[in-house]
């Protein structure tokens, strides 16, 4: 993504920001504000953005869009929550959490006094543990949106003369600004009411925009941190609260993509750049990138390689004064693995004119590398940004037929790539279909993807029930939506989607397929005859007899899921012959492994599905079809060939765990089957066959905590930290250690593997890997190719397979039907003068199969060859090894992180990284401990719902008892508001105080009482909280209005800081219990009833929620009987 997010924390989370910012005088109201500081070191300082700048400072002491940000008005508005101007509080101040040490400190002198010395030591060290996990807390006092422009456009940037320059980052502040101004519009907003169940406008957004030129390896890299401010101002009510960051989140990708198109029309538009989709690898999405830019530049920008040289320019000066002689071509090559493995990106601060100087020397040299006739890079940018203007529309001249065909492909796109999709997810996508569309203006884009969004959710089917009672108008938006739903809130799905489940769930509970004796199933399988537990014997025993068309096998990792299968296979071929089991797996490399297990010849299901396709394969009645790794299939495939099965007569076993990772498109399926089956049987422990007895460890407590680990169990935190499994620290140290860690592994003869989460880490690894080996002499520092992801291979490296290619064959494979697979590890044995390579396959676990080498050709070697060092967890589900060591990041899931630490018999080792390192600058993060990342991993679930489960959570998230409750409590707040507030005000007015000075208590967002917003704020909380004490009162049968005007009048008001604050404490008191013989008027047994007047409107919005509620009412609230009230004590 060009647009990225993180959170910002309040205090002095703010400061990285600075860290960079010149000292020196600049015009930040010119165009060209940041080359105005081309000369000195740092980045220009940061300015005001956002419509709700207009709302900060008092009368004549104002900040506009455009002026500087202050080191002073930074730290108020992002350290204390302040005004930037005034110093005023905005709303509620920022909660101050006690540290660590602290938390645990006051929990340790809380303990009972009677404990014994070791109860105490026990009891402590529980605390120690649990506060460890929980972390540190802070506030938040911002949203750091970074807004990148793509590769080949910072390239052309650097390159380019002044005058481009500053055109370009014109262009890139233009979109960025355009789109804080849609977020402002579409996004913004923040939340009030019970549990913030209404969404209301705010007075736009509060940013502030720093621009940086390089990347933390100061390449060119030209961004813009725009920081949003937490804090917002209502326009209801005029009340600073705090941004609604949910859907902030939501629209986070869609805003990116929207960027990204902005970006390229106000390029186009100023210098006619023409823009090409370059393929990044089966790793990384496509990126559209400036025509004329090519990648040999991008390359040269894009990675550690201008550090690398310059390591490797030493290394040889070195070589030359100790040996007097230049190195040989090998030797070179040899240093240069050297210079790998002691760089690290420099942090350092450069002046704009240092780096362009640099910048295009490298570019020159890369220019004559490509044997260009012209080596000046500014003359190559200039060549590109001529001053013809290209081509563009505006959004009435873009034909109907356009708009129809990108709806259809966004709709279509999306729903294979997603069950369940949001408003948001179409508008990303629609940005993405038409990228290559030039618009003239912003509103012009706005326009185009908003009605293909439309028609593309006219395709789609509305999971999200719709209102089921009437909201009054005054809780309505502009477009007659109602504000006690967010705004885009619908979960989509597609018919298809909806219907493929539908049609598992009926064959799942089809009874109608072959049944065979259990007790035919043999109690031991293979040729040393290895006894089945008696866990997998039942699960053969259950699937041989059930008859059901569709039958589930969970099997945890290391649970003895190859023995059941092959236990399995077994039985069924007893009876029905040797060609009745048909085995299946979502990708090749499952299937190869699927058929070593079960000593048959597995396929991929897409392979299959295509032979079906042209005549070529069918089920025939009585087989049983094995679908092993089932949660990696699409809903699709699995509808699709269970519906093939049922038709032949055939059965089918879907095989997988819901707890490991899912399928990469539309999935789900096999997790609602599961739990579809336990709930018909009354959540029966057997209602699905599961093997949860766990073999694959050598350490006993590791089966258990496997186990824990799959279920998110954070005590389990503990137990691998006891045995030295967990390492944390910074991400670089975490790299290193994991990295050592499986190299001592590896060169201690353990078949391990090292995974890591993001493809730009695995990259890295295999670079540091690839270099060890060249200076170790495994790898040959000779003749090497470049891979697609910009590194090279040479003999003896290792190197997996990126796509299948079924006419690419070993001699072994002729012999088992193999071929060259999607992820395939082996080892290059020679590198041709053409750019092919002969390879050999490389099992797992290290071993090399003599009979198993193929030639791969050059173009397959230059599209779909990867280093195989390290791997991602997709990658690793499914292998079984001696050792893992898993790098774990705060982003990283439960599946990912279970996967990882499941794979090695004898041990599995995660490296917690607790800061999260940033490209675009170097700043510090937050202090988590690795502890805390992990309890965050463990609750964060990445696996997708299916349709049908989406639309029960959906249906219970807006219709049930709490969501209907909450509605009800802040429609009778609104309604009853103006009746309170009468009575209040002529309460405080009898009391002394003026109609002015009662009003301004009562509606805070005045501000005429002074003290500033956040006084204001503590104004309402207490005017909110009395509120619900009179509707409360009224509810128990007393007289609210003369109670209030009792209250008022007892003791004097006008002394008191706080007078609603008061009101309520002693209402409170008198009124705790109901009136003597009134039973409490109670909407389902829970909240107090609406006994007043109030508006017509409202009292039938009151009344339909309050019959939705009648029927789950599931007890009276607990009011004790024997006690009622016998009068005020005021």
């Amino acid at each position: 993504m060009t647009v990225s997010m993180r959170v910002m924390s309040a205090g002095s989370g703010y400061k990285y920001l600075l860290r960079s910012v010149v000292h020196a005088d600049g015009d930040l109201t010119a165009a060209d504000a940041l080359t105005r500081y081309y000369a000195n070191p740092g980045t220009p300082p940061g300015r005001w953005l956002g419509k709700g700048v207009a709302q900060l400072g008092a009368d004549g002491a104002r900040i506009g869009v455009g002026d500087q940000v202050t080191e002073q008005q930074l730290a108020r508005l992002l350290g204390t929550g302040h005004d930037p101007v005034t110093g005023q509080p905005l709303g509620r101040a920022y909660q101050q959490f006690a540290t660590v040490p602290e938390r645990i400190a006051a929990r340790i002198e809380a303990l009972p006094a009677d404990l014994t010395d070791e109860e105490r030591g026990s009891a402590a060290a529980r605390v120690e543990a649990e506060e460890g996990k929980a972390g540190p807390k802070s506030a938040v006092a911002g949203f750091d949106l970074t807004f990148s422009v793509p590769k080949s456009v910072s390239v052309l940037w650097a390159l380019a003369d002044a005058g481009t320059q500053t055109l370009i980052v014109a262009a890139h502040h233009a979109a960025m600004g355009e789109v804080i101004d849609f977020l402002e519009r579409e996004v913004a907003a923040t939340r009030t009411g019970s549990g913030g169940i209404c969404q209301e406008d705010v007075h736009g957004l509060i940013v502030t925009a720093y621009d940086h030129y390089d990347s933390r390896s100061n390449d060119p890299q030209l961004h813009t941190h725009a920081v949003v401010s937490n804090k917002v101002k209502t326009v209801s009510d005029g009340l600073w609260r705090s941004l609604d960051s949910r859907a902030l989140h939501r629209a986070l990708v869609a805003a990116s993509e929207q960027y990204d198109a902005l970006l390229m029309d106000r390029l186009s538009g100023t210098f006619g750049l023409s823009w090409e989709l370059r393929e990044r690898g089966r790793e990384r999405n496509p990126q559209w990138e400036v025509a004329g830019i090519g990648e040999e530049l991008i390359e040269e920008f894009s990675t550690r390689s201008h550090a690398i040289n310059q390591a490797k320019e030493r290394l040889i000066t070195q070589y030359i004064a100790t040996h007097d002689r230049r190195p040989s071509k090998t030797t070179v090559i040899k240093l240069r693995a050297q210079a790998t493995l002691q760089t690290r990106p420099e942090k350092q601060i450069h002046s704009l004119a240092d780096l362009t100087t640099g910048w295009r020397a490298r570019a020159a040299r890369v220019l004559s590398s490509l044997g260009a006739s012209d080596g000046d890079p500014v003359a190559l940018a200039r060549s590109l940004t001529s001053p013809q203007v290209a081509r563009d529309f505006a959004a009435d001249e873009v034909p109907a037929d356009a708009i129809e065909r990108a709806a259809a492909a966004t709709f279509h796109t999306v729903a294979a790539r997603k069950t369940t999709f949001t408003h948001w997810n179409l508008w990303a996508e629609a940005n993405r279909q038409t990228m290559g569309w030039r618009l003239q203006t912003a509103a012009d884009r706005e326009q185009v993807i908003a009605a293909i969004v439309a028609q593309a959710e006219a395709h789609a089917v509305a999971l999200t029930p719709p209102g089921v009672a009437v909201t009054p108008a005054s809780l309505q938006r502009e477009d007659g939506t109602s504000r006690l739903r967010p705004r885009h809130h619908i979960l989509f799905t597609s018919t298809q989607a909806l219907d493929a489940e539908d049609r598992l769930l009926t064959l799942s509970a089809d009874p109608t397929a072959a049944r065979l004796d259990p007790r035919t199933v043999p109690k031991a399988v293979g040729r040393n005859g290895r006894l089945l537990s008696p866990q997998q014997r039942h699960a053969v025993q259950q699937f041989v007899a059930s008859g059901r068309r569709v039958d589930l096998l969970v099997g945890p990792a290391g649970a003895g899921k190859t023995t059941t299968l092959r236990a399995l296979r077994r039985t069924w071929t007893a009876r029905f012959g040797k060609a009745s089991v048909v085995a299946l797996a979502p990708s090749a490399v499952a299937a190869s492994v699927l058929s070593r297990e079960l000593r048959l010849r597995a396929e991929n299901t897409a392979k299959w599905l295509h032979e079906h396709d042209h005549g070529r394969a069918a089920f025939a009645k009585n087989q049983l079809v094995i679908i092993d790794e089932s949660t990696l299939a699409d809903t699709a495939t699995l509808d699709q060939i269970t519906g093939l099965a049922a038709a032949a007569g055939a059965k089918v076993v879907l095989v997988g765990d819901p707890a490991q990772l899912q399928s990469v498109d539309a999935g789900g399926a096999f997790d609602l089957l599961v739990e579809r089956r336990r709930t018909a049987a009354g959540d029966s422990s057997t209602a699905v066959a599961e093997l949860i007895e766990v073999h694959r460890f050598a350490n006993p407590w590791e089966k258990t905590a496997s186990l824990q680990l799959r279920d998110g169990d954070t005590d389990v935190i503990d137990l691998y930290d006891q045995h030295g499994r967990l390492r944390g620290g910074e991400t670089e140290t975490m790299i290193d250690d994991a990295y050592a860690a499986w190299q001592h592994d590896l060169t201690g003869g353990k078949a391990t593997l090292l995974i890591a989460e993001a493809s730009e880490t695995v990259r890295e690894l295999n670079q540091r890997a690839r270099a060890d080996r060249v200076l170790a002499g495994q790898t040959d520092a000779g003749r090497a190719v470049r891979l697609v992801d910009g590194l090279e291979a040479s003999a003896g490296d290792l190197v997996i397979t990126r796509q299948n290619r079924r006419r690419l064959t070993t001699v072994r494979d002729l012999v088992t039907g193999g071929f060259v697979r999607n992820g395939d590890r082996w080892q290059v044995t020679a590198v041709h003068r053409d750019g092919s390579l002969d390879v050999r396959r490389v099992d797992v676990d290290g071993t090399k199969r003599l009979a198993d080498t193929v030639t791969l050709p050059a173009a397959y070697v230059a599209a779909h060859l990867d280093l195989g060092y390290a791997v991602t967890a997709h990658r690793a589900q499914g292998m079984t090894v001696d050792t893992t060591h898993a790098l774990v990041t705060a982003t990283t899931t439960r599946e990912n992180l279970y996967v990882a630490l499941t794979r090695g018999r004898e041990g599995n080792f995660a490296y917690i990284a607790a800061d999260r390192p940033d490209a675009n600058h170097v700043g510090p993060d937050e202090t988590v401990t690795y502890q805390a990342i992990l309890y965050g991993v463990l609750q964060h679930r990445g696996a997708e719902l299916s349709a049908h489960q989406a639309a029960e959570a959906e249906h219970e998230t807006w219709t049930g008892r709490a969501r209907l409750i909450a509605e009800y409590d802040h429609l009778a707040d609104v309604a009853q508001r103006p009746r309170w507030t009468r009575v209040v005000a002529a309460a405080l007015v009898a009391g002394g105080f003026t109609i002015d000075e009662a009003r301004a208590h009562l509606q805070p967002g005045s501000g005429k009482l002074g003290g500033g917003a956040g006084h204001d704020t503590s104004r309402a909380t207490a005017f909110d909280a009395l509120r619900r004490e009179l509707r409360r009162a009224e509810a128990y049968g007393w007289d609210a209005e003369r109670l209030v005007w009792a209250a008022a009048s007892r003791r004097t008001l006008l002394d008191v800081e706080n007078p609603c604050a008061a009101l309520h404490a002693r209402l409170r008191r008198a009124t705790k219990d109901p009136v003597r013989g009134h039973e409490p008027q109670l909407v389902a047994g829970e909240t107090p009833a609406v006994i007043g007047p109030v508006p017509t409107h409202y009292r039938k919005a009151l009344d339909q929620r309050a019959a939705l509620l009648a029927p789950l009412l599931v007890r009276p609230l607990d009011v004790p009987s024997p006690r009622h009230g016998t009068g005020p004590a005021l």
